[in-house]
C-alpha cells in the first residue's frame, strides 16, 4: 500500500506544490484523495491511466481541493465515452446538489455517463476490501476528514482545525496524512499550525506523519524541527510527487 503526493501545497503556493491531492494503490486498485487544479496533470506525470481511476474522495468543496474533478470526468470521456459510469465519488452530505448544479452547465458528454455519487451520512463506506471513516472536522459546515482502512491505516486530516474529537480517528494510523498551513504566529481558524500539528499527532499516537498542505509563509527549512520539538515520532514533510509507503 503506498500514498503518492499529488499536490502539497494551497492557490498561493508556488509551482513545485500543487495545491491538495493524493493517490493512494493498495493491490492493483487506486483511491484518489481529493483533486485540487493540476491534478490531472500531476497524474499524467507520473503515467497513471485516468481510466483505471475509479474511486475518488472529496473532503470538501473549497476549490483547491475539488476543481479538476469535471476536467477529469471531461478527460476519461474523450479516452472513452462510457468510462465514467465505473467511477464512484465519494463527498460530504451536499454532494449530490454540488455535483447537479456544476453538471447542469455541461452537455451530452457528462450526462450520457454520469459517475456514481456516495454521500457521506455517517456511516463508512465500503468497497473492494476498502473501509472509509469520516468525521466532521468544521473546516466548513460539511467537510470531513477520513480514516481509510484496506491493508493498512491512513488517516486523512483535510483542513481542519485542531479538534480533539478526530484524534479517535487517527489513533495508531499507519501513515497520518495532516495539514499544517501557517505558522503559530499566523494562525487561521480551521487550518492547523506547527505546533497544533505535532499536538495531534502525538495525542493520536500516529506511527508516522506526512505533513502537508503548506502555505508559502510556512514553507520554512526549518519546519520540521518546529513539529519535532513536540512530537517525538517520524515526520516527513510532503513534496510533490513524494511515495511514501503506508
Amino acid at each position: 500500500m503506498e500514498l503518492t503526493v499529488l499536490g502539497s501545497g494551497t492557490m498561493t503556493s508556488p509551482p513545485r506544490r500543487n495545491p491538495a491531492g493524493y493517490i493512494i494503490e493498495a493491490e492493483g486498485q487506486f483511491l484518489i484523495m481529493d483533486m485540487g487544479p493540476g491534478i490531472i496533470r500531476q497524474l499524467k506525470w507520473i503515467g497513471v491511466d485516468l481510466l483505471k481511476l475509479n474511486r475518488i474522495l472529496i473532503s470538501h468543496f473549497h476549490l483547491d481541493h475539488c476543481a479538476d474533478l469535471f476536467p477529469l470526468l471531461m478527460n476519461r470521456f474523450l479516452l472513452r465515452r462510457d468510462s465514467n459510469k465505473e467511477l464512484t465519488i465519494f463527498g460530504p452530505e451536499g454532494l449530490r446538489s454540488w455535483f447537479e448544479d456544476q453538471a447542469r452547465w455541461q452537455g451530452a458528454w457528462l450526462h450520457e455517463a454520469l459517475p456514481q455519487l456516495a454521500e457521506w451520512e455517517g456511516v463508512d463506506f465500503e468497497f473492494d476490501g476498502w473501509r472509509v471513516t469520516g468525521r466532521l472536522n468544521l473546516h466548513t459546515s460539511n467537510s470531513l476528514s477520513f480514516r481509510i482502512e484496506k491493508e493498512r491505516t491512513l488517516f486523512y486530516s483535510g483542513d481542519t482545525g485542531y479538534q480533539e474529537n478526530l484524534i479517535q480517528l487517527a489513533t495508531g494510523a499507519d501513515l497520518a496524512v495532516v495539514e499544517c498551513s501557517l505558522p503559530d504566529h499566523l494562525k487561521q481558524e480551521g487550518h492547523l499550525t506547527p505546533t497544533e500539528t505535532a499536538r495531534f499527532a502525538r495525542e493520536a499516537d500516529v506511527k508516522r506523519l506526512l505533513v502537508t498542505h503548506i502555505y508559502p509563509q510556512n514553507d520554512t527549512p526549518d519546519l520540521k524541527e518546529k513539529i519535532q520539538a513536540h512530537f517525538n515520532g517520524e515526520v516527513v514533510i510532503a513534496r510533490d510527487f513524494l511515495k511514501i509507503p503506508i
